[in-house]
Formats: structure tokens, sequence, C-alpha cells
């Protein structure tokens, strides 16, 4: 039985390397050892750059897994509220409508956004240097059922400064959209919250960042790795 792949990420030539890898890479049987032809092999049946094409996608297959990028490039213009989605509440949408699994796979370090990932419903997170044997890994882990997280990510998790001060996951997706470039009224369309509560999440992050304006935070979010 064809294991079903799509791979949602709007750098062109990621996305394509990912196509390349998975399609390449060898089924493994019940025990994570290479299938010596009992399983057909992985199969990518699309490949797509925006929450737009990945709904339409989604609307006529239901794929086993999403290989899914954590910040997907949007189109501010358009009006459908669901193709403004991505990160968090991407995530969320897709596990509450649909059955495939979610593999993310990441730029973003950060152990606030892996369990955000995590919490909206994501089985697998991966850093975008993670090697062949550990995206096959995290596929095969992840297609089980079972939650995969890369070593150093998660080690990373594990031994958070406890004294640090902890930015909430919603603080992180408002200052994560304005280092994109996005205005607050349009992070409280997509996060579908009020102007009112979007900026508190901001203030509340500039009090615990220790910044006392826009400038001061911006330099600080070109800094940090959202």
């Amino acid at each position: 039985m064809s294991i079903n792949i799509v791979i949602v990420e709007d750098s062109t030539l990621v996305r394509k390397g990912l196509v390349s890898l998975v399609n390449n890479l060898p089924s493994t049987d019940g025990f994570g050892t290479e299938s010596t032809g009992s399983q057909a092999p992985y199969n990518v049946i699309a490949d797509v750059a925006s929450p737009k094409e990945l709904f339409a996608v989604l609307k006529a297959d239901n794929p086993d897994l999403l290989i899914l990028d954590y910040s997907l490039q949007t189109n501010s213009d358009d009006p459908h509220p669901l193709h403004a989605l991505d990160g968090q509440s991407l995530i969320k949408h897709i596990r509450k409508n649909y059955s495939t699994n979610i593999l993310v796979v990441s730029l973003h370090h950060s152990p606030i956004i892996i369990r955000a990932a995590l919490e909206a419903g994501a089985t697998g997170y991966l850093s975008k240097s993670a090697n062949i044997d550990v995206l096959a890994q995290a596929i095969h882990t992840v297609l089980k059922g079972e939650t995969f997280v890369e070593h150093h990510l998660l080690k990373n998790m594990l031994h958070r400064n406890p004294d640090a001060a902890v930015i909430s996951p919603k603080e992180l997706e408002v200052l994560r959209q304005m280092g994109k470039g996005s205005r607050l009224t349009d992070i409280a369309q997509r996060m579908s919250l009020s102007i009112k509560t979007v900026s508190a999440h901001k203030l509340r992050a500039m009090e615990k960042l220790r910044v006392r304006n826009d400038s001061e935070l911006y330099r600080v979010i070109t800094g940090m790795t959202l």
C-alpha cells in the first residue's frame, strides 16, 4: 500500500529538495528496518507553497502525511481567511478538519514554537538542518502515530533556563509575524483575535524582553531565532 505525502514549503529549492529526498527514501517495516518489497515506497502526491494550494489538495485527497513548514509566506490581499493561516493556527485548523499526520520541518528552534506546534496537533518536529536518516526516522515514527522531535531540539526543550522570562506561545506568534513585516491588524485577523488583544500580547512580550519601544523590539526580533 502506497504512503501518500504532501509537502508544504514556500521555498522552491527546499520544497523540490524534500520531494526528491522523500521519493527516494526506502519504506520500512514495523521494526524500523528497510522493507524488501512488502511495502510500496513513499509517494509525494503534491508539493505546494501556500495554505491556499494546500487546502485545494486536501479537498481532493486525504494524504497520510503532511510535511509542513511552520512559517509560510501568505498573501495579505487574499480575502479568504484560511489562506492567511500559518504556524500554529494552520496546524490547528488542519487537525480539526482532516485526518492527516503532520510533520513540521522548520528553521525555528525556539522551544516555545516547538511546544506550540505539538500542542496544536503536529506529531513531529525537525530542523531544516536534519540529515536524511533523521528525516526517514521522523516519517516512520509519525506514521506509526507516535511523536518525534529531533534529538537536539528535544534536549533544548528539556534544558531550558527555568529563570528566563517565559514568553507565551501567542506572544511569540505575534512577535514572529511582526518580524515578517505583518501589521497588527493583519496579525489580529490571522490569529482570530481583536486588535486590543494582539496589542496586549505585544506589550507583555516587550515587558518580558525588557525593551522600551518599537525600535528596540524590532532589533530584538531580528536577532531572535523565531
